[in-house]
């Protein structure tokens, strides 16, 4: 599983992944009226929420990689609260924050890919209000970064 690669090489095995549960996934399901991507839920439904170190950080920046970094898994509580707090900021109403870059920036789902098996990941740019797609599904997103050789 792409996630647990990913906890492997940029986590710190002294905090490990912060659980979720299908019960958490359920509230923001019902709170945004969809469902989350299944490659999502399953990932952190089985691996919980790792928290990258600075290490991903370096290793992209070093390196020069055209690679927007992952700083940060949004819990579930989280989720809604970002979402909510960056529409009022310019977040359009079909995107679903579910992690942010070191810049505050987020990655996100849409809301028109309900319940799909794979659905793209979304970057929103705060600063200038643009979207894009950066992967076509989640695995695809974690597999980039697992990509990266640690030093």
């Amino acid at each position: 599983m792409s996630l647990e690669r990913f906890a492997e090489l940029w986590a710190s095995s002294s905090y490990p992944p912060d659980p979720v549960t299908e019960a958490d996934i359920r509230i923001v399901e019902q709170r945004f009226g969809f469902c989350l991507p299944n490659e999502y839920r399953h990932a952190v439904l089985q691996v919980g929420l790792p928290r990258p170190t600075i290490a991903l950080l370096d290793a992209i920046v070093d390196r020069e990689l055209y690679l927007r970094d992952l700083s940060n898994f949004l819990n579930p509580s989280e989720i809604v609260s970002v979402t909510d707090d960056w529409r009022y900021l310019g977040l359009p109403e079909d995107l679903v924050a579910f992690a942010t870059d070191c810049m505050g920036n987020l990655f996100c789902f849409c809301n028109a890919n309900d319940g799909e098996e794979a659905a793209p990941v979304f970057f929103f740019d705060h600063d200038d209000q643009t979207v894009d797609v950066i992967a076509p599904s989640f695995n695809q997103w974690i597999d980039e970064f697992c990509g990266v050789a640690p030093h």
